[in-house]
């Protein structure tokens, strides 16, 4: 019986030993998540009055806390706020790798390839870089208005033909009256000359 005695006291040391050193861990996490959460807090009215970068130091303050994925989805959102689009494509990134099965994980992919395409059109415009993804392509340009039709009195065959019309015309009446036989008839008489 003495042997059962000592695996009884054995065990019960083990269990006492558990417990004794369980409540300081415990308490530390407790207060590490209690510090996460009061800057997390502030965090979150920061954001709301659209103080992303007040935000941003809370959201990382309340990580180093207690290191928790939903955090970076938090910091990255203040980087996108700020415009600084590669630091919010790391944080979301980072945010799918530690929470791989997040409800919002098509939203975060959506929002990673809006932010790099952002990227892109601003180094594009900086450094008038094409984009590497895709061969710059010049757009095609405006097409010219149609020239309004002319009108018909303004149209330079109207007048070379009407021109040569009236030439004619001319010609004619002129042609029409010298086309006679002899002298032109007068009152005075038919006189012949030189005969």
């Amino acid at each position: 019986m003495t042997t059962r005695l000592i695996q009884l006291v054995c065990q019960l040391t083990l269990v006492l030993g558990v417990i004794a050193v369980a409540p300081p861990r415990a308490r530390a996490d407790d207060a590490a998540l209690h510090t996460a959460k009061a800057h997390f807090e502030r965090g979150q009215k920061l954001y709301a009055l659209a103080r992303f970068r007040e935000a941003l130091d809370e959201y990382q303050l309340a990580f180093d806390a207690s290191p928790r994925p939903e955090l970076l989805f938090d910091i990255a959102q203040c980087y996108r706020n700020l415009g600084d689009y590669p630091a919010a494509v790391f944080s979301y990134r980072k945010y799918l790798q530690l929470a791989p099965d997040a409800a919002n994980r098509e939203q975060v992919e959506q929002l990673i390839g809006e932010l790099e395409t952002r990227q892109d059109q601003r180094d594009t415009q900086r450094f008038g870089l094409a984009p590497a993804a895709e061969p710059a392509i010049p757009a095609p340009a405006p097409a010219a208005p149609a020239p309004a039709p002319t009108p018909l009195y303004r149209r330079w065959w109207l007048w070379t033909a009407a021109g040569a019309v009236a030439v004619a015309a001319g010609g004619v009446a002129i042609y029409a009256a010298t086309r006679g036989h002899g002298a032109p008839s007068t009152d005075l008489g038919n006189i012949m000359f030189g005969k």
